[in-house]
């Protein structure tokens, strides 16, 4: 798949384009959904239906047309191939650029041209296939007075599989998703003679009022109209909703409105009262320890709800009572690692960080709570002690239990304080879970397992 357009390919599609009949291309249409309120997420579920004719663009939202931070998004058909599109117009009360905050590896970032100098993104690495459900999310959100970002994702249904593809940095503070969504379909270079079909389902807006959320399920079917580009295909057409299930949306070819005509009200059943994502979580949780900083790295679960922010505690006692020593919350989706400054924490005291994650839609995931001594920390690979061995509960209160996913013949199991004294020990035998009572006053242990010439070690807390 291409991932490149170079300049004398362009030149020559804009040829063709020019010399084509003007009057080929397959009729613009609309859905205009009523969602009359600001928002600061959109989400759109789409499905190209086969076969997808080149020069299409299925355009799952557009907003804030004729303001700041008007744009679009969606999937074309490109002859470079099947890409997710993201762009954001010129600021109207700024004379400042957007800026890109992350682009994904394949996303690839240029100025609108034809349209202005705002900026547009283009992601062809990731593609996707027809018949298949992907879902679109846009979410704005301000950290300062300077600036509104706009971060796009996108859902693969089929591999239930997230993809971070861009953050804008827009010049202008405050910004929300305004007007009404809409979605389109588009043949940008004039081939009607072939018909092209969109659906769309699970549309929501997240009202900026009360964070309720808004379903797409009334929408205006509307066909651009007059349109001199698309004389020879501006009857073809039809539009309307197929089984309570999905909009759908089918321009040019033999196409006939059989569903229904242009500027009709339809209306699509929505069941539930928010979009159904489940919530986010992360893993690999590590800390490092060099001097007086702490440095946290971890990782996403992609099946689920993308990161937005995450957020850090730092206490001196397992029960995590009192005020933090230390705080932070960093809105970044795409940061997997923080450095902490610790300079003003105690050498050789055992401190215990609580750990967590927001997704784009505000769940929060589950809490890790991970001890360290300044100075002194016990580096232990969490990729290594979490395979094959599940150690729960941590903290523990009076007994932690091991539970092995493969049947352990004979290991000598040790548990030492982090001075090294030997708390307690014993063998287990031909066993796939054991309970190990823990006699000892709260702190930070360790648990060491010797297996033959093997040996594995982990740490847990005593609350």
């Amino acid at each position: 798949m291409m991932k490149s357009k170079p300049t004398a390919f362009l030149l020559a599609l804009l040829f063709v384009a020019l010399t084509l009949p003007a009057q080929n291309r397959a009729p613009s249409l609309y859905l205009n959904y009523q969602d009359d309120a600001p928002g600061d997420i959109i989400i759109n579920t789409l499905r190209v239906a086969s076969p997808s004719p080149l020069y299409t663009y299925y355009c799952g939202l557009l907003w804030n047309g004729g303001q700041d931070a008007g744009g679009y998004c969606g999937m074309q058909e490109h002859p470079a191939g099947r890409n997710f599109i993201f762009s954001l117009w010129d600021p109207i009360t700024s004379s400042d650029t957007i800026t890109a905050d992350y682009a994904h590896p394949d996303t690839e970032l240029a100025n609108f041209g034809g349209e202005g100098t705002g900026l547009r993104s283009l992601n062809f690495g990731i593609g996707w296939e027809t018949d298949q459900w992907y879902s679109l999310v846009s979410r704005a959100w301000s950290t300062d007075d300077q600036f509104t970002y706009f971060g796009y994702w996108v859902f693969d249904q089929q591999n239930t599989v997230w993809h971070h593809l861009v953050t804008m940095k827009y010049p202008v503070p405050d910004l929300k998703f305004n007007t009404r969504t809409s979605s389109f379909i588009e043949d940008w270079l004039g081939n009607g003679q072939e018909a092209r079909t969109i659906h769309h389902q699970n549309g929501w807006k997240r009202k900026t009022a009360d964070n309720s959320w808004l379903p797409f399920d009334a929408s205006y079917f509307d066909r651009v109209y007059p349109d001199a580009g698309t004389v020879n295909y501006i009857e073809n057409y039809d539009g309307g909703v197929i089984d309570s299930a999905y909009y759908f949306m089918t321009s040019g070819g033999t196409t006939m409105p059989v569903t229904n005509e242009d500027d009709v009200l339809l209306h699509l059943p929505v069941n539930t009262t928010e979009p159904g994502f489940p919530a986010g979580a992360f893993e690999n949780l590590q800390l490092e320890a060099e001097n007086d900083n702490l440095t946290i790295r971890w990782d996403v679960v992609d099946s689920l709800s993308p990161q937005y922010s995450y957020h850090l505690r730092i206490y001196d006692n397992a029960q995590l009572s009192g005020p933090p020593l230390i705080t932070l919350d960093h809105i970044k989706p795409h940061f997997r690692e923080a450095t902490v400054d610790i300079s003003n924490l105690t050498n050789n005291q055992e401190y215990f960080v609580q750990f967590y994650t927001r997704d784009i839609f505000d769940q929060e995931s589950a809490t890790i709570i991970e001890p360290f001594v300044k100075g002194s920390l016990v580096s232990v690979d969490p990729k290594q002690s979490g395979r094959g061995v599940t150690l729960f509960p941590n903290p523990v209160a009076d007994t932690l239990n091991l539970l092995f996913e493969e049947q352990v013949q004979q290991a000598e199991v040790q548990i030492f304080d982090m001075e090294g004294r030997l708390i307690s020990q014993r063998m287990i035998k031909n066993t796939r879970a054991v309970a190990i009572p823990i006699e000892a006053p709260g702190g930070v242990y360790l648990l060491k397992m010797r297996e033959g010439s093997s040996e594995k070690t982990w740490r847990f807390v005593k609350s």
